[in-house]
């Protein structure tokens, strides 16, 4: 990423919701602060502004009908691009209104979620390391979704902290030669940062896609039990496992968590059986950053005390949120 703000965070993509919660009656959303209206039509996802031109009614108390979503409040009628086609309160034959147009928002579907893009995107859809949600090879699945009351750059942050890890997630995940963080380099990259860190038991290779996705590839160098993402199955070395943090801005306090898990090991095991431990490490790090004051991330560096080796992640990664225009108060 080069240092001239282009871009804000309207021009990235976010998930909104696991792919499979849309279906059925149209579901409201916030991203960014903004009301937007999730549906399908022809099993196509669709995303709005949840408003209707008309009357500001939220269209998100419609109903889906002949391929179009209708509103509530007249029965106006809308196709996916967001075109009104009927007004019934008009005779038959008469035109509609050039004017009366839903917001449609740029929609995708990846990696289990649905993506949102409110401008023009900066970047594609992140992907996903070694391509783990297409390859057979591969059990992939979301394995967290909560609600924080915190902002997406502070939750993104804790995600990339190496510091914590022996100390709030003690007995769970751990650095496996203790808690002095060593040097480690980190890149800047295309798409944000990508750094490793090898405690001689896991190597954890980083991927930071800007602003709010940050992939964590765990592969186990050592064999044993505890520590290496292979419980309930016999560790090998080679095993891995891809941990995706994606934190979507619902407004400036308000972060929709999401955990993707995916593995090339233990394909046999219930997913649940699987990742026990990963709502108590989550719920672990929400109780830290829910305390965090500023709740948004101050991203002047001169705001915060930073060690130069501990936490130069978390300085890398203010400076590529610094690039982003207009990004506070989602950051700081």
């Amino acid at each position: 990423m080069n240092g001239t703000k282009t871009s804000s965070l309207a021009n990235y993509w976010h998930p909104i919701a696991p792919a499979a919660e849309i279906a059925g009656p149209p579901r409201a959303y916030t991203l960014l602060g903004e009301r937007l209206v999730a549906f399908r039509l022809a099993g196509e996802l669709c995303v709005f502004k949840d408003l209707c031109v008309h009357r500001g009614t939220a269209l998100s108390l419609g109903t889906v009908a002949d391929d179009a979503l209708v509103c509530a409040y007249h029965g106006w009628r809308f196709d996916r691009g967001g075109r009104c086609v009927h007004i019934p309160s008009l005779p038959e034959g008469a035109a509609v209104p050039a004017k009366a147009r839903a917001t449609v928002y740029r929609a995708a579907e990846a990696h289990g979620l649905a993506w949102v893009a409110l401008a023009e995107p900066a970047q594609p859809v992140p992907s996903c390391p070694r391509d783990a949600w297409a390859d057979p090879a591969w059990r992939a699945f979301v394995g967290y979704d909560r609600t924080w009351r915190a902002s997406a750059g502070r939750a993104v942050e804790n995600a990339m902290d190496l510091a914590h890890l022996n100390f709030v997630h003690r007995g769970l995940t751990e650095l496996g030669d203790g808690p002095v963080v060593k040097p480690h380099d980190i890149a800047e990259t295309t798409f944000g940062l990508a750094f490793a860190y090898d405690d001689g038991r896991i190597r954890r290779e980083y991927e930071l896609h800007a602003p709010f996705t940050l992939h964590d590839t765990k592969l186990v160098l050592r064999p044993g039990r505890g520590g290496t993402w292979s419980e309930g199955a016999e560790p090998h070395r080679g095993d891995a496992t891809v941990l995706s943090f994606v934190a979507t801005p619902v407004d400036a306090e308000t972060t929709r968590m999401f955990v993707l898990v995916a593995r090339n090991h233990a394909l046999d095991m219930d997913d649940a059986d699987y990742t026990e431990g990963l709502e108590r490490i989550m719920e672990q790090d929400r109780r830290i950053v829910e305390s965090q004051r500023p709740g948004e991330l101050p991203v002047a560096l001169r705001d915060e005390l930073h060690l130069k080796i501990p936490d130069a992640v978390a300085v890398a990664y203010r400076r590529v949120l610094g690039r982003i225009d207009r990004s506070a108060p989602f950051v700081g």
